[in-house]
């Protein structure tokens, strides 16, 4: 009886945990961007966060997303032609990597629509199966 009680409680975390992390929708940073020094010293900035543990990924999952702050005001060049973007040459996104041997339910709850690389040895529980389902989440295995 005790086991049925373990697992009935894991179960509930996990679904708890989902729910929450559903209601609590992406982290929105404010970005006051107004010359190009202040451009390059965000993108340095988001250089320096990638050596963070799941920041990309997060990024990528929109659970980070960036705002522009309007209140400061931007003078604004006088407007260009745009240059042609060269079709082929925009870099591929690569999938967000989730680097463990036993995936949950609530392992995927930070993840939205799209890949998601997982390790070919990996096992995903019978709820991280219907969790990716219902998110549109792709599981490729990869060789580590």
């Amino acid at each position: 009886m005790s086991a049925i009680r373990d697992e009935i409680r894991a179960i509930l975390r996990e679904e708890l945990s989902a729910l929450l992390a559903e209601q609590a929708g992406p982290h929105v940073e404010t970005v006051r961007i107004e010359t190009s020094d202040d451009l390059t010293a965000f993108a340095r900035h988001l250089l320096e966060r990638l050596s963070t543990p799941d920041f990309a990924s997060r990024v990528q999952s929109g659970e980070i997303r960036f705002a522009l702050d309007r209140a400061a005001p931007v003078a604004h060049a006088p407007s260009l032609p745009a240059a042609p973007i060269p079709v082929g040459t925009e870099p591929k996104p690569v999938a967000p990597m989730l680097d463990q041997k036993l995936v949950t339910e609530a392992d995927l709850a930070r993840f939205g629509a799209g890949p998601l690389r997982v390790p070919q040895n990996a096992r995903l529980t019978p709820l991280a199966k219907d969790e990716a389902r219902r998110k549109g989440i792709r599981i490729e295995r990869i060789e580590t």
